[in-house]
């Protein structure tokens, strides 16, 4: 059976004309709950030069001063803030990806979620759109305590039944890392946050409505050496 794992936001879905709101609401939130701190609110372009990295690293970077402790406080604001924009369907769901979710599924393929997000937000998109039906798996990282998609893409792997390919769809390159580094196929999403990471690579989808040739490409092409 073939499988192929989504990551979520430049992949599926745009989050960037609510993540600087969603932000803007957490902090506040939590700044009613520990009125000592005083944090700057980051811009959204600062927000959105970090997703794709894991969430906790995300804060980190944005917060340094903060307790690992108010730091994943602080996170589950921002993360709850941000679910229920998507869940109003606030954001964008990329283009075709509502009709062409259906074909992968009706063609027979196990439909995976490969996010550094949290499951929250995983979720929220899924449900706000109607896909969830057609997902075997939304497991998120902190699920097993992982620390990245290559760890999950490994996990995934062991752990899905009747695996003959496991395919990556991704548009940054931490998505062709993850990939790489589990000797899977790469399918670079050039319709997303940064087509540049992933111009170089074997197996490109233009548009959302191309990743089903591509899996056909992939498929026809396992024998080959090289994925990516």
């Amino acid at each position: 059976m073939i499988y192929i794992a989504f990551d979520i936001d430049g992949t599926l879905y745009d989050c960037s004309p609510i993540v600087g709101h969603a932000f803007e609401q957490g902090i506040d939130e939590f700044l009613v709950q520990n009125p000592a701190l005083n944090l700057r609110k980051p811009s959204t372009d600062e927000i959105m030069k970090l997703v794709g990295i894991p969430v906790s690293e995300i804060f980190a970077t944005l917060f340094p001063t903060l307790s690992q402790e108010l730091s994943h406080k602080l996170n589950d604001c921002c993360t709850e803030k941000l679910a229920n924009l998507v869940l109003q369907q606030k954001g964008i769901i990329l283009s075709g990806v509502i009709e062409t979710i259906p074909v992968l599924y009706n063609k027979g393929y196990g439909l995976l979620t490969a996010s550094n997000g949290r499951k929250e937000y995983v979720e929220a998109v899924l449900t706000a759109y109607g896909l969830t039906p057609y997902f075997l798996h939304i497991t998120a990282l902190e699920d097993i305590d992982l620390h990245d998609k290559t760890q999950l893409l490994a996990y995934y792997k062991k752990t899905i039944p009747d695996c003959e390919i496991l395919i990556m769809a991704g548009d940054r390159t931490n998505d062709l890392v993850a990939a790489q580094e589990n000797g899977v196929p790469f399918i670079g999403c050039a319709f997303g946050h940064n087509d540049a990471e992933i111009a170089h690579c074997k197996w490109i989808a233009y548009s959302f409505y191309e990743i089903p040739d591509v899996v056909d490409s992939i498929r026809k092409a396992f024998t080959s050496e090289k994925y990516y």
